[in-house]
């Protein structure tokens, strides 16, 4: 049986695995990282344990606002764990930048001192849009039930938002302003997000808090961008072999990976500018392409792959007629989007995009693209589809993706198996209500002001999602009847036609 990865097995691995360059047992942490998942470990993480090569206590300690498990799996490795590029050329790093775990249900004081602790410079975020707690018009929902509890119990905070109220009023009385606060989820102005977030709860419990906030702390608006596999169980028996050690929770991704950051720091930075990342005085036009280019064609393709019978990414698009219907997506609706830049090549970084789905190393599972899209539509698509209305472009195959979404909870809600989706029941209940038929859910689903917003009464959005839904019906009951179908289907051609 192989050894544990710890430390002091580190030496037992073979030259060619990238292990830590810095002094482990001695360098301290400078981050404090909330929502320390996958992403995380294989995007930020390692961009600050290259940057620790070059000096400081910049290493992460890491918080979970739910789950204990990935602590309990690292602990009996010192927090170590292997990242794999999956690529033609492969590659195996040991990540050592986290040197600690907590978990909010037991280690509250431990997170909120460390949170406070003068040497703490950046507390970097990866919590999902759910996290951010805002309402469909960008501000803070005072009606989510995380906040409520929060705005009665203070010092017990249950949220990422009350969480840093309450450390920034600790530093507040310290003196101690020299914090940023940097988001790393996939959202658009998602600095500017979580600052109003983060200001306006603040407010409601302090003014004075709030005004502070607003002087002193730097929220600087991120993008970031590799795409990064859930760990499954065959994967970590090939690293256990690979390495020569056992890894409770080793991660995977792409070697592309890419992160902006807006220029914007109150303090001190570890120095990520030497190993990759791109500061810039504006991340808007980055994140903007990268949501609509790559999410939004990583959502279409989830929710009609998923129709389909297709189990991962490289499956979807490995099938000529969703490939067509991506590639056209792109070029149609989703580039002209964007409109022209001269320091940005759309249709060169859109090819890219389709290329790297066509990694075939990558077991990307649709299913896992699929979670919260009640959160990840207004931002991924809704946008998207809102500056074609206005421009008078096309929006027939973004609202074909809306198509597919619902008729994904209609399935699901049938087969009574639950959503990964905080609106889980409402969105069963609600197909229960109709019997399941899938018109009908999409006539209710639409007219969600708090995820469609003001389209929830733009008749002309509302038709075409429903003529979609009406021919994915078919398309469905087709590759039901015969899965040999769909390798002759036209997606393009058969959502095409009048409403």
């Amino acid at each position: 049986m192989n050894k544990q990865l710890s430390i002091s097995t580190l030496s037992s691995l073979d030259s060619s695995v990238s292990t830590p360059q810095y002094d482990l047992e001695n360098t301290e942490c400078g981050i404090v990282h909330i929502g320390p998942g996958a992403f995380h470990r294989a995007h930020q993480a390692f961009y600050t344990e290259k940057a620790l090569a070059f000096g400081g206590d910049w290493r992460i300690h890491g918080v979970s606002m739910r789950s204990a498990s990935l602590k309990e799996a690292l602990q009996a490795q010192d927090n170590l764990y292997a990242l794999c590029i999956v690529d033609n050329e492969p590659e195996n790093h040991i990540i050592g930048a986290i040197k600690s775990l907590s978990t909010l249900a037991h280690d509250r004081d431990e997170i909120v001192a460390a949170l406070v602790n003068r040497q703490t410079k950046i507390v970097t975020l990866t919590v999902t849009e759910k996290g951010y707690c805002l309402n469909a018009q960008g501000h803070l929902d005072t009606d989510h039930p995380d906040i409520q509890a929060d705005l009665v119990n203070q010092d017990t905070p249950v949220s990422a938002v009350g969480l840093l109220v309450q450390a920034l009023k600790l530093r507040k009385q310290a003196g101690y302003a020299d914090i940023t606060i940097i988001s790393c989820d996939n959202v658009s102005d998602n600095g500017k997000k979580l600052q109003k977030a983060v200001t306006e709860f603040a407010t409601k419990t302090d003014t004075s808090l709030g005004q502070w906030i607003t002087d002193n702390i730097a929220f600087p608006c991120t993008m970031v961008d590799s795409i990064t596999p859930a760990t499954e169980d065959n994967f970590k028996a090939d690293v256990a072999q690979s390495l020569g050690l056992v890894d409770n929770w080793p991660i995977q991704r792409e070697s592309f990976t890419q992160w902006v950051i807006e220029d914007n720091f109150s303090s001190d930075r570890p120095q990520w500018e030497k190993v990759g990342v791109t500061f810039t005085n504006d991340v808007s036009f980055f994140e903007k392409a990268k949501l609509r280019i790559l999410n939004g064609t990583h959502t279409t393709l989830a929710y009609v792959g998923l129709l389909l019978g297709k189990e991962t990414v490289f499956e979807g698009i490995s099938t000529p007629s969703i490939k067509h219907l991506i590639e056209t997506l792109l070029a149609d609706e989703i580039v002209p989007s964007l409109g022209d830049s001269t320091s940005f090549d759309l249709t060169q970084y859109a090819q890219d995009i389709v290329t790297r789905y066509e990694n075939k190393h990558i077991r990307h599972l649709l299913s896992q693209i699929a979670w919260d899209g009640s959160q990840k539509i207004p931002f991924r698509l809704l946008d998207t589809i809102r500056d074609n209305i206005k421009d008078k472009r096309s929006i027939d195959l973004l609202c074909a993706a809306v198509a597919a979404w619902c008729l994904f909870v209609n399935n699901k809600a049938k087969l009574n198996e639950s959503i990964v989706d905080p609106l889980d029941q409402s969105l069963r209940s609600a197909a229960a209500l109709v019997n399941f038929n899938p018109l009908e859910l999409t006539k209710k689903l639409l007219s969600l002001d708090t995820i469609f917003a003001e389209l929830s009464v733009t008749e002309s959005f509302k038709a075409k999602v429903l003529d979609k839904v009406a021919k994915l019906i078919v398309i469905q009951d087709q590759v039901r009847h015969d899965p040999q179908v769909q390798n002759q289907l036209n997606l393009f051609d058969l959502l095409q036609g009048a409403e």
